[in-house]
């Protein structure tokens, strides 16, 4: 086939050429035999091939968007708050945060009864007599009752 022919065959056979190309390929096919049989036999070619395309898009079979649908939502990847906000989760998630909150306030006020009932004041007392009194000198005794205020 012709390099002129080659050039704007595919616009030629599907009517898409604007009209200058049309007349030169039009008037080469006039000339020339051996371009207008192999125009013609593609011409058959495409007929044929249109008789083998359907009428009408083929319809999917019943159910078949509903099992795309089930196998998108199958692997969908699952996030960690996906899971946190499931309710059954989230329930029990919850009971185990106040029971644990529970038991750590339980100690918390089990330890706070221990320190806050301390010493008495006898065992204070006891424990002042008991030890003994540091050593002073005789100017420092002096220098405490001078700059004792009340």
């Amino acid at each position: 086939m012709h390099q002129t022919i080659q050039d704007g065959l595919e616009d030629f056979l599907a009517d898409a050429c604007d009209p200058l190309d049309r007349a030169r390929i039009e008037g080469h096919l006039r000339q020339c035999v051996e371009c207008r049989r192999e125009v013609d036999t593609m011409k058959e070619m495409s007929s044929l091939f249109e008789t083998l395309r359907s009428p009408e898009p083929p319809a999917p079979p019943i159910g078949f968007y509903a099992k795309v649908s089930a196998r998108i939502e199958q692997q969908r990847s699952e996030s960690f708050w996906t899971a946190l906000l499931e309710p059954a989760f989230g329930k029990r998630l919850a009971l185990a945060s106040l029971l644990a909150l529970a038991m750590l306030g339980t100690v918390l006020i089990s330890r706070e009864t221990e320190y806050a009932t301390g010493p008495t004041p006898e065992m204070i007392l006891a424990a002042e007599h008991d030890a003994p009194a540091p050593p002073m000198e005789p100017g420092q005794m002096l220098f405490t009752l001078a700059s004792h205020r009340q």
